[in-house]
């Protein structure tokens, strides 16, 4: 059916210049330019290289229509002597020799008028692709034309590959996850959830593990988008983390978190890790072998019972109880138990860990004072391993550490941080730059509500 369609277009598109000239060989209006040499130049068209046959008009570069509309599969038709091309909805309708084309109804105003050069119709690229709901930019010293629809409000991007990103987004009615292609943001629905939880991708970019509200595990196949259950077991599971080797589902389970198991993806066997009774566990990481675990431990506010007045319903919380410890645990070891990494009454996010031993997490002491990255060794001695500005992300990936900070009230950099706390800018990104996503597959960033990956020397926006 797309070979068809596309086919068909091609045909209507190869007639345009023809049925164009015919249509206006009437009209007296409606002249071939002689004079105006055609050229090649090379543009990238929805993340692909394309040659177009372009004329420069009083310093100008006009496209041809054709050849335009082709690259992007856009529907031509003509009538009366006028051009009409659609797209995803929009409507651009150009008439040779005119200095404005109709965009949706719209009148917009052309710089150089519509010419016919060899039989063929040229048109300013911009004006033109922005009728049809496109953009054009400038990037790597080429210029970029997209024309794809975009998913709009897109958060928690994940790469699945170096190709495609897992992106959702979430209504009054639910969650909507979308596979989007990297290079042009071509997407395409993968599921559509009320109760579920967010999909975690394998290291494989095979499938993808997620629960529901009874605490029920299922597996989505990215590929063939197939669900199926992986374990009937309905204690609820609120992190999910996959082994290196994709074969493994590590998770906490219990609406406290108070248990740390595991899941056999091939067989749906489940077995307990440790079970000390301690709530309140989160941030799980696990080492490559699947024997270690670093995961924080919130202790909640006690309420001081000698001042409180049941009758009138007045409670008084000691909240200096409230803190967030990092324990590390070696289930290799017999009759092992959770050690205890630090003791600072900080607030710690973006906890992560290399080797099941170690950790690092972002301090924030003082909400006056600058976000911090930290290194806590397995024996528990810390240190600060980036403080030159304020640590607004941190993501771990491949072993390394990767920082977003706020280098100026304009600028924000992304830093590699090795364990000694040697830092090196990879890049400069714009200060409405939230967070970072960093995998082998590559790396992304949330500006503003918006997804942009890395590619090449540029940033191309996948959402909008």
């Amino acid at each position: 059916m797309v070979m068809r369609k596309a086919l068909a277009a091609s045909v209507v598109a190869a007639v345009v210049g023809t049925s164009i000239v015919s249509a206006a060989s009437a009209a007296p209006v409606a002249k071939t330019v002689a004079a105006v040499q055609v050229t090649q130049s090379t543009f990238a068209v929805n993340g692909n290289a394309v040659a177009f046959r372009v004329v420069t008009k009083n310093g100008e570069t006009l496209v041809s229509v054709r050849d335009l509309a082709q690259s992007i599969g856009a529907n031509i038709a003509v009538h009366n002597g006028a051009l009409t091309v659609t797209l995803n909805g929009h409507t651009v309708v150009v008439k040779l020799n005119e200095k404005q084309l109709t965009a949706d109804g719209a009148s917009v105003s052309l710089k150089q008028p519509i010419q016919l050069v060899n039989g063929s119709t040229y048109i300013a690229l911009r004006p033109f692709i922005a009728g049809l709901g496109g953009t054009v930019a400038l990037s790597d010293g080429q210029i970029s034309v997209s024309t794809v629809k975009l998913v709009e409000g897109a958060e928690n991007p994940r790469f699945v590959s170096a190709s495609k990103l897992l992106v959702s987004t979430v209504q009054e009615s639910g969650r909507t996850d979308y596979l989007v292609d990297t290079k042009n943001g071509k997407s395409e629905v993968l599921l559509t959830s009320t109760d579920k939880s967010d999909l975690v991708v394998a290291p494989n970019g095979k499938k993808a593990i997620f629960s529901d509200n009874e605490g029920l595990l299922y597996l989505i196949d990215l590929s063939t988008k197939v669900v199926s259950k992986l374990s009937s077991d309905n204690n609820i599971k609120p992190e999910l983390v996959w082994s290196p080797d994709s074969g493994t589902v590590y998770f906490l389970q219990g609406d406290k978190g108070s248990v740390i198991a595991k899941i056999n993806v091939a067989t749906g066997e489940i077995a307990k890790i440790l079970d000390d009774k301690v709530d309140y566990k989160s941030s799980l990481n696990v080492s490559a072998d699947g024997s270690k675990f670093v995961y924080a431990v919130t202790t909640l506010g006690k309420v001081t019972a000698d001042s409180t007045n049941v009758d009138e319903d007045k409670v008084d919380i000691d909240y200096s109880a409230n803190q967030i410890q990092l324990f590390s645990f070696d289930s290799s070891v017999k009759d092992a138990k959770p050690v205890q990494l630090t003791k600072e009454t900080d607030d710690k996010v973006f906890i992560s860990s290399v080797d099941g031993a170690s950790a690092a997490y972002v301090s924030i002491a003082d909400e006056n004072a600058n976000a911090v990255l930290v290194g806590v060794a397995a024996d528990g001695a810390s240190k600060n391993l980036y403080n030159a500005h304020d640590v607004i992300d941190t993501v771990l990936s491949g072993g390394k550490l990767y920082v977003l900070a706020a280098n100026s009230d304009t600028e924000n950099g992304i830093y590699e941080v090795s364990t000694t706390g040697a830092a090196t800018q990879l890049y400069t990104v714009s200060a409405d730059v939230s967070a970072i996503v960093v995998s082998e597959s590559g790396i992304a960033v949330v500006r503003d509500g918006q997804i942009l990956v890395r590619n090449g020397n540029g940033w191309t926006a996948v959402t909008k």
